[in-house]
């Protein structure tokens, strides 16, 4: 039989009473960051120096940072009509006010229904736009109209031309630089000086991309390509002491770097920001109609945050799409909740909280809804980034960093009883999304599952976590298998209970913890221990079959009947044979990709055409194996119920290919089996 992932152990739901009696143990640490008795920690180092990195940086401020409290400057109630231009104003007006320790004033929104047909802009730093409230009876932000976000906070002004200014850089001479290194030794440290800003970067060369196994992907027989040669993994990053010719940075350096992989590390005075800075969102209901469309074609998001020290505080988002995205640094999202009415559509999937940034916080944060990422990160950007005491649930979604190379994400105290943490290979996904994630830790998380995978020369760890532990090879391909990260006390959480509000203790003092609102770093902090999960969802059976393995997945159809639901792909494979796929009129060609999620055993495939619409008269069906499409059956028609069987494939996909029909095709049930012989 071919191969399919391999569940190593699955430990069913464990409640917080769990959690306390490990907590009484107290025995319990991890080798790799354990707490001593005067409160400090201690880290275990690898034979190169690397370490888990110091998390605390992240947030508003630097982390350990009151939120502000802005007094209004004006007041606004909804009028009935479209408020955008309304609200805009107010803003503008606010703009034009003096700074006054860092900040201009607040606008308010009074309770009721602000209607906006577009996004309501923020430029200027120290404004605060304030709700009366995120529930029902508060202030709601109502979308209409054409695509857009809600709220963007991003300075409109561009940086000033500066092609003629090179800018004073030196290079890293360190043989060798650990990850969670907070000093290194430069080539001349002569122009910097104390609280200069820098950009810390390492260069993507041919060599490290070879050394990561991310030059040989390909898919379809195409080359995939995962990091452009020369490309960079560049940190912001502020110099805190200069001694000699040795630099010391605020935040940790969150990769690593070899110089016998080329090229050289660089140090470089960075250029006058132009992000606007201290902006807040509070006390809202962002919310538009529930979207029955794929994500792709969405309206609506809910906030991106292009600048820094910003903070999104109290919201609640619903039925927004890609909902809160970070492109500034030092943010810290806090109390934001989202939902979502109807599963998403289709195998690509959308984030609720896209990290395009560095030193973020996501805190006490919760997503619903099915065949999501609840979390992701971006192409080559570096941490440190928190996720804290967040919940998430939805059948098909997970914590999952999404493309190429990102680094220093921390899990901490997060419950995903639905769905997995991984940090893995993402092979030839997407256009090739390779490795995602190095130098990431899950602490003391639950989760269904969790495939946590080492990038060569590179760790990510799961500690006192709670869940099931899966091997698999890189997305879609079936060997070789990658082995596991580091797991440390699986299956029995450790203490300190956070690592990140112990890291923030250990640099700042209790009060550290007590001003973004934590009373103490114990279990009585966290109360998303006792989360059930969703009921399973309903599998058909066939009585020589065995259980359809196609319905719930994820589907992408490439002509669809109308704009709604009604005829969309996901019919083929729902519990309801009432419901059925439809391409439009005289449709030359069209397909159904059906997406497993994990390599899938399979010799047998079923096909349905509702009654009434038994229109097709050429088909073939393929599955994705190794990366590249297999013929599995063809056919000709189909009528209630055909049948095909084969020798036994591991799958990634399933490609139905409609090649003719008479008039529109219409498929209303597709399935799956592993068949005894």
């Amino acid at each position: 039989m071919n191969y399919k992932s391999i569940i190593l152990f699955a430990l069913p739901f464990v409640s917080i009473n769990t959690f306390a009696q490990s907590a009484k143990k107290i025995a319990n640490q991890s080798e790799w960051v354990s707490l001593l008795p005067n409160g400090k920690l201690q880290y275990k180092n690898t034979a190169s120096g690397d370490k888990i990195m110091d998390f605390s940086y992240a947030g508003y401020m630097g982390g350990g940072i009151s939120l502000p409290q802005v007094p209004a400057k004006r007041t606004l109630q909804p009028s009935g009509n479209d408020d955008t231009k309304m609200i805009q104003d107010a803003i503008d007006e606010v703009a034009q006010l003096p700074l006054v320790n860092g900040f201009r004033g607040a606008v308010v929104l009074g309770k009721g229904k602000f209607t906006c047909s577009s996004g309501i802009h923020i430029s200027a730093s120290g404004i605060v736009l304030r709700g009366s409230g995120s529930g029902k009876d508060g202030s709601t932000l109502f979308m209409t109209g054409n695509k857009h976000t809600a709220i963007i906070i991003e300075n409109t002004e561009k940086q000033s031309n500066t092609a003629n200014v090179k800018p004073l850089s030196t290079d890293i001479t360190d043989k060798y630089v650990a990850a969670g290194a907070h000093t290194f030794t430069v080539a001349s440290s002569a122009g910097f000086k104390t609280g200069d800003r820098v950009i810390v970067t390492k260069p993507a060369t041919t060599s490290w991309i070879h050394f990561m196994q991310m030059d040989s992907m390909k898919r379809d027989g195409k080359q995939q390509r995962w990091i452009a040669n020369n490309a960079n993994l560049s940190m912001e990053r502020t110099i805190t002491n200069i001694s000699h010719n040795t630099i010391t940075i605020d935040a940790p350096y969150a990769d690593n770097f070899d110089p016998l992989y080329g090229g050289i590390a660089t140090v470089t005075l960075a250029l006058p920001s132009t992000k606007a800075e201290r902006i807040g969102i509070e006390q809202l209901h962002i919310q538009c109609a529930p979207l029955a469309v794929s994500y792709t074609e969405a309206p609506y998001a809910a906030v991106r945050i292009a600048g820094n020290n910003c903070w999104v505080k109290d919201v609640y988002c619903e039925e927004t799409m890609n909902t809160i995205v970070f492109a500034g640094n030092h943010n810290t999202v806090q109390d934001v909740h989202v939902t979502h009415t109807y599963p998403n559509l289709g195998a690509s999937k959308p984030a609720d909280f896209s990290l395009d940034g560095s030193l973020n916080l996501i805190d006490r944060c919760s997503s619903m809804g099915d065949n999501t990422y609840f979390v992701w990160t971006s192409s080559l950007k570096s941490g440190p980034n928190v996720l804290l005491n967040s919940t998430f649930r939805g059948h098909g979604s997970r914590i999952q960093p999404h493309e190429r190379w990102s680094t220093g994400l921390l899990v901490d105290n997060c419950t995903i009883p639905d769905g997995n943490i991984d940090f893995m290979n993402r092979g030839v996904a997407g256009s090739g999304h390779g490795w995602t994630m190095g130098w990431a830790v899950a602490w003391n998380c639950i989760a269904q599952n969790y495939i946590i995978q080492n990038p060569p020369g590179t760790l990510n760890w799961a500690i006192g976590c709670i869940g099931g532990r899966q091997q698999t090879a890189k997305l879609f391909d079936s060997a070789p298998i990658l082995p596991d990260g580091a797991f440390d006390s699986h299956g029995s959480p450790v203490l300190p209970q956070s690592l990140y509000l112990a890291q923030l203790a250990a640099r700042s003092g209790k009060q550290a913890i007590e001003n973004i609102g934590y009373n103490a770093n114990d279990l009585s902090q966290f109360k998303n221990k006792n989360i059930a999960p969703l009921p399973p969802l309903v599998r058909e059976k066939d009585g020589t079959l065995g259980e359809n393995l196609a319905w719930h997945h994820p589907v992408n159809a490439s002509n669809t009947r109308g704009t709604s639901r009604e005829f969309s792909g996901e019919n083929a494979v729902d519990t309801d044979h009432a419901t059925y796929w439809a391409t439009t009129d005289n449709a030359a060609q069209a397909n159904l990709i059906i997406d497993t999620e994990n390599p899938q055993d399979i010799n047998a495939i079923t096909l349905s055409e509702p009654a009434g619409i038994q229109h097709i008269r050429a088909y073939k069906i393929e599955g994705q194996v190794n990366s590249d499409w297999k013929v599995l059956a063809e056919g000709t028609t189909v009528g209630d119920k055909i049948t095909h069987r084969f020798p036994t494939a591991t799958v990634w996909k399933v490609r139905i290919t409609i090649l003719q029909s008479d008039g529109y095709a219409a498929i209303n049930n597709v399935g799956f089996y592993l068949a005894k012989k």
